[in-house]
């Protein structure tokens, strides 16, 4: 292992290109995330997992065939309504602290933008996206609860935003122990800050518009961040790490390039406000399919899905 003096620092040109680079890889994966999030909660209610709807402006979805015309208000649906966001949270609290002996620095800073994505995409942004028909929305309403609630979201990202915060800035004093509350704030921004202004910049650029919900959402894990930055002076990660490789780069740009692909098709914009779909699956009379969704079929024929059915 090299020794930490001979490291590049976070705020090196080459630290910042990997770092962006697991995020380019980072935010497209939290929105499959999401969509598998909430497949797999389908899948325990009931339902049979047929495709998948991935936009980058709107709610994500796990296109499914539901078991009961009226699923969607059954006890058994809450983890298709909530699973969107709870995978996606394990993930962002759970993935640095499963790699806690990690002796890679591209490791590291992959583990961090996984962290971060999914607590800003999956977490703070997508249930503000749709006040009407989005996943945490509707399981709010369905129960009778105030769908101001929703803004709880960001609140739970802010708290799991601090632990790639904070892994951040254990980076950051390796090769200065002394860092001013300055550095910190710039370290943050760059590593997490930038990743969140592009992200955003490219939902509004999809919508058309700007998505002040999703800027707000945004912006509690953002300032959360920012404020861990200015007050907290944490230890160095004092653990060997191995310097970037040009395998592990050029596997973390193939990552970043098959989830923007996955989004691409399964998610890409259509004419009049539509977005694209994929299923792999038939879709029957108790679908989920929105009509704003065009799936396309991985078996070569048209579908014939219709718009969704439950309440």
């Amino acid at each position: 292992m090299p020794p930490m003096d001979t490291e590049p620092g976070t705020a090196s040109t080459s630290v910042i290109a990997i770092s962006w680079l697991g995020a380019s890889a980072a935010l497209p994966f939290a929105l499959i995330s999401a969509a598998i999030g909430q497949g797999l909660g389908a899948l325990i209610g009931g339902c049979h997992w047929i495709g998948v709807a991935l936009p980058l402006d709107r709610q994500i979805w796990a296109l499914v065939n539901q078991p009961l015309l009226n699923f969607a208000s059954l006890p058994r649906a809450g983890g298709y309504w909530l699973g969107s966001m709870l995978l996606p949270l394990v993930f962002a609290v759970t993935i640095i602290g499963f790699l806690p002996r990690a002796r890679s620095l591209v490791t590291q800073l992959g583990c961090i933008q996984i962290s971060w994505a999914m607590s800003l995409v999956a977490v703070a942004v997508l249930p503000v996206l749709d006040s009407e028909d989005g996943h945490l929305a509707r399981f709010l309403a369905l129960h009778g609860w105030p769908t101001a609630l929703v803004w709880l979201s960001p609140v739970f990202a802010a708290g799991a935003a601090l632990l790639p915060t904070l892994r951040l800035l254990q980076l950051a004093r390796r090769r200065r122990p002394d860092i001013r509350r300055s550095y910190r704030l710039l370290v943050v921004a760059i590593h997490l800050g930038v990743p969140a202004v592009g992200w955003l910049g490219l939902v509004s650029l999809v919508r058309g518009s700007v998505l002040m919900p999703a800027i707000i959402a945004a912006a509690v894990p953002l300032i959360a961040s920012l404020a861990f930055a200015w007050f907290r002076y944490p230890a160095p990660y004092v653990r060997p790490l191995e310097l970037p490789q040009a395998g592990e780069i050029f596997a973390l740009a193939l990552a970043a390039v098959i989830f923007a692909a996955s989004v691409w098709v399964a998610g890409r914009p259509l004419a009049d406000g539509q977005s694209a779909g994929i299923l792999w699956g038939t879709a029957q009379s108790s679908n989920n399919v929105r009509g704003w969704i065009e799936p396309w079929s991985i078996r070569g024929r048209p579908t014939t899905a219709q718009p969704f059915v439950d309440p």
